[in-house]
C-alpha cells in the first residue's frame, strides 16, 4: 500500500514538474506594413520593416491597400505575416484579400474613406486565440458622423461600436478567411481608438481595454482559450476629454498611459495609471496637461518601463515614472520651428528590437529613439532615422508588447509558464567612462556585469564603469531569476580621443604584419627613445622591450610565438611623446 501512494505522490510530483514550462516570445510583430495613397488610383507603394533582419530592414512593393491611421497586422510565432488591416479590408501575407475581408465597419463615414483607410488611431488590433494556431481576433472600431450643433469638434465625428471579427488560417487546400465579421462587442459611444492589450498575469490570455468618450469609464476585455469575456464597466480618476491621440501599456504591465490631443493648439490630457493584471483593473489616476502645438501624438514605454515618451507632433517629450513629481520630469528630447514643415511627431511604438519608433504625418520616414532606457537626450533620438518612398500617413502598426510573460509568483500564475530571463545590454563610451543599460527580458532579478579587464564587475542593473587604459573588452552580463539564468557576451572598444588612438600617428610607426602569427615586426620612423609593451585585455603586462635613440629610426622585432590566438594591446610610450596605443590581432 505504502509502495502504491509513493508511486502516486512520484508521478504526480513527476507532472508538476513537467508541466512548468518557459514563457516563449513569439515574433507576432517582426513586420510592419505602411503605405497611404492620396489618390483614389492607389499608385502608390506599401512599404514594410521586417524586423527577423538585423539592422531592421526596409522593403517596398506596389501598393495594393492605403493604410491611413488605422494599421494593425500580426505575424505566425516565427515572423512570417499572416494579416494585416487598414481598418476596413483585411490582406494576407501575400498582399491578396482575405476570402471575405472586405466589409469591416460597414457606415457612412467608412464608405467615404475606403479609398484611404481608416482614419483612425490604433481602430484595430489583431490578437492570437490562446491555444490555437489557427484563429486570430481582429478588434475594430468604427466612425462614424454626428452632428450636435455644439462644437465644430464634435460635429466631425464619433466611434460607436466596438466589434471584433475572427479569422482563421486554412492549413488544407482552402483560402484563408474571415469566418465572423463585424460582430458587436459595444455598443456605447467610445474614444477615438485606443485598442490596446496586454498579456494577461497567467502569460497566456489578454487584456482589451477601451474607454468611454469624454469619460473616466472603460470597458475591460479577456481574450481566452474559450473566446472574448466581458467584465463590469469600471470608472477611475476625473473624466477626460477624447481626442486624436494613442494609449498604451508598458512592457511590465503595470502601467497603462493614454494621449488625448482634443483642440489644435489647445490643451494636452496625458493619464497614466496603475494595473492589475490578474483583474483587468486600473488604478491610482495621473493626469497632466500641457499645451503646445499638437494637432496629433503618440506615446510609448521604454523598455524597462521606466520613461514614457510622448510624440507631440513638434516636440518629443520624456517622463520619468520613478520621479517623485513625474510631471515635473518632463524633459524635452527634440523639438522643430513650429510652421517649419521640416518634420513632424505622430503616433509611437515599441519595436521587438526595444527601439521606439515614431511616425509623422508630412515626410516619408521614421524617427528612432535608439536607447529609450536612458535618462534625457542619452537616448538618442535620430530624426528621420528609416526614409520611405511614401508617405506614411501618420500610421504606424498598433502591436502589444509580446515581450511579456506571466508575473511570477502572482495569485493568478496557476499555468506553469515561468519567465526564463534573457540578457542583453547596450552601452555608451565617454572617454574611458562606459555607461551601461540592462535591456534583459523576462523578468529578471539580478544581474552581475563582468566588464572583463580583472574588476569585481558589479551587480548593479545599469552600472558606470571607468577603465584604467584604452582597449578592446569582452563585457559579459549574467541575469538571473528565481527560474533559471542568462549569459550575453560583447567585444566593446574603449579608445580616449586626442590622448589614446587605435593607430599611432606621432611616432610614425608601422606594425606588421596585422592580423600576426609568431613574429611582430614594429618599424619606428622617429629617432626618440621608445617603452614598447604589450598587453592583453586585461591590462597585464605579457613583453616589454626597450627601443633606444636612433639617428634613422629603429627595426624592432617581437617573438610572439607563446602568445594564444586573441585581441591585444601594443602600448608605445617615452619622454616627450603621447602614449599610443595600436590593437594587434594574433590569429595561428
Amino acid at each position: 500500500m505504502r509502495y502504491i501512494i509513493f508511486l502516486l505522490l512520484f508521478i504526480l510530483l513527476s507532472e508538476s514538474i513537467t508541466a512548468q514550462q518557459p514563457f516563449f516570445r513569439e515574433k507576432r510583430d517582426y513586420v510592419w506594413m505602411f503605405g497611404y495613397d492620396t489618390t483614389i488610383q492607389l499608385n502608390g507603394k506599401n512599404n514594410w520593416l521586417d524586423f527577423n533582419d538585423t539592422p531592421v530592414s526596409t522593403h517596398e512593393r506596389p501598393g495594393t491597400m492605403s493604410i491611413d491611421i488605422t494599421n494593425a497586422g500580426i505575424c505566425d510565432t516565427a515572423g512570417n505575416l499572416l494579416f494585416y488591416t487598414n481598418g476596413f479590408v483585411v490582406m494576407n501575407g501575400n498582399h491578396e484579400i482575405l476570402e471575405n475581408g472586405e466589409g469591416l465597419n460597414p457606415g457612412v463615414m467608412t464608405n467615404d474613406w475606403v479609398p484611404y483607410g481608416q482614419p483612425l488611431c490604433q481602430g484595430a488590433l489583431l490578437l492570437p486565440l490562446s491555444e490555437s494556431n489557427s484563429i486570430y481576433y481582429l478588434f475594430h472600431g468604427r466612425i462614424e458622423y454626428l452632428f450636435t450643433g455644439i462644437d465644430i469638434y464634435d460635429n466631425i465625428s464619433k466611434v460607436f461600436p466596438l466589434y471584433y471579427s475572427v479569422v482563421t488560417i486554412n492549413s488544407g487546400e482552402g483560402a484563408d478567411s474571415i469566418l465572423e465579421k463585424n460582430s458587436l462587442l459595444v455598443n456605447d459611444t467610445l474614444s477615438f481608438g485606443q485598442i490596446t492589450a496586454v498579456r494577461h498575469a497567467n502569460g497566456r490570455d489578454w487584456w482589451i481595454i477601451v474607454f468611454n468618450y469624454f469619460a473616466n469609464t472603460y470597458h475591460r476585455f479577456l481574450l481566452h482559450p474559450q473566446g472574448i469575456s466581458e467584465l463590469s464597466i469600471q470608472s477611475v480618476g476625473d473624466s477626460i476629454p477624447s481626442g486624436i491621440g494613442q494609449a498604451v501599456f508598458s512592457p511590465d504591465g503595470a502601467r497603462y498611459a493614454k494621449l488625448n490631443s482634443h483642440k489644435i493648439g489647445q490643451d494636452v490630457y496625458l493619464d497614466v495609471y496603475n494595473f492589475d493584471r490578474c483583474n483587468g483593473l486600473l488604478s491610482n489616476a495621473i493626469h497632466i496637461v500641457y499645451r503646445d502645438t499638437s494637432l496629433h501624438g503618440g506615446v510609448a514605454f521604454s523598455p524597462n518601463s521606466r520613461f514614457l515618451y510622448v510624440s507631440s507632433d513638434r516636440y518629443v517629450y520624456q517622463y520619468d515614472l520613478q520621479a517623485q513629481d513625474i510631471e515635473a520630469s518632463k524633459t524635452v528630447i527634440t523639438a522643430v520651428p513650429p510652421v517649419s514643415g521640416e518634420t513632424d511627431f505622430a503616433l509611437a511604438q515599441l519595436g521587438p528590437d526595444q527601439k521606439v519608433y515614431i511616425s509623422g504625418y508630412t515626410i516619408k520616414a521614421l524617427h528612432i529613439i535608439h536607447n529609450p532606457n536612458a535618462a534625457g537626450t542619452a537616448c538618442n533620438f535620430e530624426k528621420e532615422a528609416l526614409t520611405f518612398s511614401h508617405f506614411l500617413g501618420r500610421s504606424i502598426p498598433n502591436h502589444p508588447c509580446y515581450d511579456l510573460g506571466p508575473l511570477d509568483g502572482s495569485p493568478c500564475d496557476t499555468l506553469g509558464i515561468d519567465n526564463h530571463p534573457q540578457a542583453a545590454f547596450r552601452h555608451q563610451e565617454q572617454a574611458l567612462e562606459v555607461t551601461f543599460w540592462d535591456y534583459s527580458l523576462f523578468a529578471p532579478t539580478q544581474w552581475q556585469w563582468d566588464f572583463g579587464d580583472g574588476t569585481a564587475g558589479s551587480t548593479q542593473q545599469n552600472p558606470v564603469h571607468l577603465y584604467v587604459v584604452p582597449g578592446i573588452y569582452q563585457v559579459c552580463l549574467t541575469v538571473s531569476n528565481a527560474n533559471n539564468s542568462d549569459t550575453h557576451c560583447e567585444w566593446i572598444e574603449v579608445i580616449t580621443t586626442g590622448t589614446y588612438s587605435p593607430y599611432v600617428s606621432s611616432l610614425n610607426v608601422r606594425v606588421y604584419p596585422n592580423p600576426a602569427r609568431n613574429v611582430l615586426q614594429i618599424d619606428i620612423a622617429n629617432s626618440t627613445p621608445v617603452t614598447i609593451a604589450l598587453l592583453d585585455m586585461y591590462g597585464r603586462v605579457l613583453l616589454s622591450q626597450q627601443a633606444g635613440e636612433a639617428p634613422l629610426g629603429q627595426n624592432l622585432t617581437i617573438d610572439i610565438s607563446s602568445l594564444n590566438n586573441g585581441i591585444y594591446l601594443l602600448e608605445l610610450s617615452g619622454m616627450n611623446i603621447n602614449r599610443q596605443v595600436v590593437r594587434i590581432v594574433i590569429m595561428k
